[in-house]
């Protein structure tokens, strides 16, 4: 007998709540997704803890939970070592777990992985992959990240002032110069000017390779500047209003020629980096100049390879001959600082070519797994969905701003969910998933490490840039979003704590958060604290668990990370997104039983009659199968094979 599907297609969405994919489908911005929701099923999905991408994504493709798979943070718990030196999560090698496209291999099937998340360094060994490394600025290929070239009266485009930290939101640096300040000085020195109606102007646009980047990710240490020069030129009488950037103070050796709200074609262009020659694409667009250019805004998104960041590494060469060049972060870094226009732009871009990859490589290959995924839907988490529901005290023209934000993004998503759903046939089961979820923001997040220097555990020495932990006086301290860890004699190089009184700080730690009040709403954040041994009940366990686990209510946390995976705040909440429909899949609508993140790669893998991941610990959603006794009818008719 034939499995129930012959193939499946898995659309990740990062940091996509169930609430709001139901909100903006309910609302007419996603009807691609919508008409999954009427085939299939559905069901708000009860995610991993921490609400966080690592631990989400890796328990999703591996049916297993953070304390088995291990990769439970982005900065990870290190047995031995200081408690401030932990281990960078975003990387395969750290997973205990087998991931579905192992499995689909082990069972002779083929994979292809078109940026799914958490999926490098390439496991894969007969299938395909292309990128898969983290969040924005997250990732091993880039040339240079994004380059904002002001002068002027410039000035961002904020929404709030409190933004997540980079623990929580590494796709955004918040440690580097975030913009490139240029002066606007009269011409000298060209060649071959075009004509002009008042005195051209000049300014120098300097991309530097690997700048902003994440540093322990980058593909080098050091990048050669590249100098484009920018004639700043008035095409009528009406002032300035065009820029033509060149390699030289040349007019004839031009790679771009711009007006207000243009973008140039993409280019590929020489850089060097460790005295290494490299390529990347370049593209520009000039976002503001004044007729008197007394403004200037020029915008350089991520420079991005055009080899070397798939498996095999021919694919890439492939992509860029037949489908073009690749974006792997759409200037999420850039959101606040750039117009909202802009961005969208390259999202819409960077969305449609994940669509063009993948409809390549699936019409020129076999193929039984397809998996792409997109970071939009938590880049909006943690930029637009902040303000913009009204429990946020947004005034009216941010929460405007804001939900419009939040419409943009996710009909953005639908669009290319709409072209993968173009390769669907009868024998394709489609799902819509995502790790984790997104909520608004009520209160200023509270920072653990000011709770327990307050209450006393954590103790610095030192102040301003010079201060640091004073580990011969600090009793605990955090490590990643959750956890708190003692400092233990014996088990933490200079610990401090004495075995015999481990349990009582444990239980003093779990008292002081409960008892601690936020100070400027007089509430009590904290809604849950565990030892390390009840952290069973929430799927950690293992030595990179905290001695003790804790979790904040929504209106005390940013966009996701340390809130439970069941809650609803708002217009968001915690719940990943579950939608299934096509081969296999009854239409049932909502389903009237819990869905779990681990529940999804067993489903898959029972739909395709291939077998369990080895450390499988989620189960079939039978609720949501048509025949799900399959395999039993198949075994009552012997001598016919099971696809």
């Amino acid at each position: 007998m034939q499995s129930p599907a012959r193939r499946a297609i898995v659309v990740g969405m990062d940091g996509a709540s169930m609430e709001i994919v139901k909100n903006m489908v309910d609302a007419g911005h996603a009807p691609n997704i919508g008409s999954l929701i009427k085939r299939g099923v559905w069901q708000p999905m009860v995610g991993v803890f921490p609400t966080l991408t690592p631990p989400g994504w890796t328990a999703l493709s591996t049916g297993s939970w953070p304390g088995t798979h291990k990769i439970m943070d982005f900065n990870i718990h290190a047995p031995g070592r200081r408690l401030d030196q932990t281990v960078w999560g975003i990387n395969t090698d750290l997973s205990e777990s087998e991931y579905i496209w192992n499995t689909m291999e082990r069972a002779g099937k083929t994979p292809i992985l078109v940026k799914w998340e958490m999926s490098w360094p390439p496991t894969v060994k007969k299938g395909v992959q292309v990128e898969g490394t983290g969040p924005g600025v997250s990732n091993h290929h880039q040339v240079a990240g994004y380059h904002l070239f002001v002068g002027g009266k410039w000035a961002p485009r904020r929404l709030v002032s409190q933004r997540d930290p980079e623990t929580l939101d590494p796709s955004a640096l918040q440690t580097v110069r975030e913009f490139d300040p240029v002066s606007i000085h009269p011409a000298t020195g060209w060649r071959n000017l075009p004509a002009s109606k008042r005195p051209p102007r000049e300014v120098v646009l300097t991309i530097q390779p690997l700048a902003r980047g994440r540093e322990p990710m980058n593909r080098g240490e050091k990048g050669t500047p590249v100098s484009f020069y920018g004639l700043v030129y008035a095409s009528t009488g009406r002032g300035y209003d065009r820029v033509r950037v060149c390699r030289t103070r040349d007019g004839r050796k031009a790679v771009a020629d711009l007006g207000v709200g243009e973008w140039s074609d993409w280019w590929l262009d020489a850089f060097e980096i460790d005295k290494k020659r490299v390529r990347g694409y370049v593209r520009m667009k000039l976002i503001t100049l004044t007729r008197s250019a007394d403004m200037f805004e020029l915008f350089v998104p991520q420079i991005w390879p055009p080899d070397g960041y798939t498996h095999p590494k021919s694919v890439a060469r492939e992509i860029d001959r037949h489908v073009g060049n690749f974006l792997q972060n759409p200037a999420r870094d850039a959101l606040g600082l750039i117009d909202d226009d802009t961005y969208f732009e390259l999202l819409e871009f960077h969305h449609q070519r994940l669509a063009d990859v993948a409809d390549y490589l699936a019409a020129t290959r076999h193929w039984d797994l397809l998996m792409v995924e997109t970071h939009a839907s938590d880049y909006t988490s943690h930029f637009f969905l902040g303000q913009a529901d009204p429990a946020s005290g947004a005034t009216p023209a941010v929460l405007k701003r804001s939900r419009q934000g939040v419409a943009r993004t996710y009909a953005s998503i639908d669009r290319m969910v709409g072209r993968l759903m173009s390769l669907m046939d009868d024998d394709t089961v489609f799902l819509v998933v995502s790790d984790h979820g997104g909520t608004s923001q009520q209160f200023n997040a509270v920072n653990i490490a000011d709770v327990l220097e307050q209450t006393g555990f954590l103790v610095y020495e030192g102040r301003g840039k010079n201060r640091e932990i004073d580990w011969r006086r600090t009793r605990a301290a955090n490590v990643g979003l959750v956890h708190i860890f003692i400092n233990l004699k014996g088990r933490q190089p200079g610990g401090i704590v004495s075995k015999k009184d481990y349990e009582a700080v444990q239980r003093e730690i779990i008292a002081a958060l409960y008892e601690y009040k936020d100070p400027e709403t007089g509430r009590h954040p904290f809604s849950l604290a565990l030892t390390r041994a009840d952290a069973e009940m929430v799927n950690l366990w293992s030595d990179r668990v905290g001695d003790v686990v804790y979790a904040l209510r929504p209106e005390f946390d940013g966009a996701h990370g340390k809130q439970l995976p069941s809650v609803s705040f708002g217009m968001g909440g915690q719940h990943s997104t579950f939608v299934m429909a096509g081969a296999g899949v009854r239409r049932a609508g909502l389903l009237n039983r819990q869905v779990r993140v681990v529940d999804v790669a067993p489903t898959i893998c029972y739909l395709l009659g291939a077998p369990m991941p080895k450390q499988v610990e989620g189960g079939v959603i039978y609720g949501a199968l048509q025949h799900p006794d399959w395999p039993l009818t198949a075994l009552e008719k012997p001598g016919q094979p099971i696809n």
